[in-house]
């Protein structure tokens, strides 16, 4: 479990020091520190499951994350809420229906986790994970209003922001 810790720290701490060297708001870098952080606690935890029923709804969750991920292509999509200067407004995929599913996968998959191995403080750090990524779903919407106006706002009332059919 120590060597877990040191190992988790270590990584925490690289990984802080890379976002300071990129061009984002200072709520951005608290943003996506936290997401991160709170991923990385889960997965050196032990976030794989055993139960079928919750291995089967991680497998599904990657499936959507990594779906999200292929379509918006590897070197144009953003770990912060700021929109790149060349982004496109991609309507493709999963993203014809939820306009976040690398979010939703992340959602699920460490939802899972929590319920497989539950504990309040994973509990806890689930509901710090979930809040953190709707916060910058807000910012990022902002982004992507001021940047593709109209079309974006054409293609929100299209979509749903996480959860077909329901939000």
């Amino acid at each position: 479990m120590i060597i877990k810790l040191q190992i988790y720290n270590f990584l925490a701490n690289k990984f802080y020091l890379a976002i300071l060297n990129q061009s984002m708001s200072q709520k951005s870098k608290i943003l996506v520190f936290l997401q991160f952080a709170i991923m990385g606690f889960f997965v050196l935890d032990g976030s794989f499951q055993s139960k079928p029923i919750l291995l089967i709804i991680q497998i599904i969750a990657l499936i959507i994350a990594l779906w999200g991920l292929l379509v918006m292509q590897f070197g144009k999509f953003n770990i912060q809420p700021e929109v790149k200067e060349n982004a496109n407004l991609n309507k493709k995929g999963p993203y014809k229906i939820i306009r976040n599913p690398m979010y939703i996968g992340i959602i699920l998959f460490f939802g899972a986790a929590v319920i497989g191995h539950f504990t309040f403080v994973r509990l806890l750090l689930f509901f710090i994970l979930t809040f953190v990524l709707l916060m910058k779903i807000e910012m990022e919407e902002r982004f992507l209003e001021q940047k593709f106006g109209a079309e974006y706002i054409q293609y929100k009332k299209q979509t749903y922001r996480l959860i077909p059919f329901v939000f």
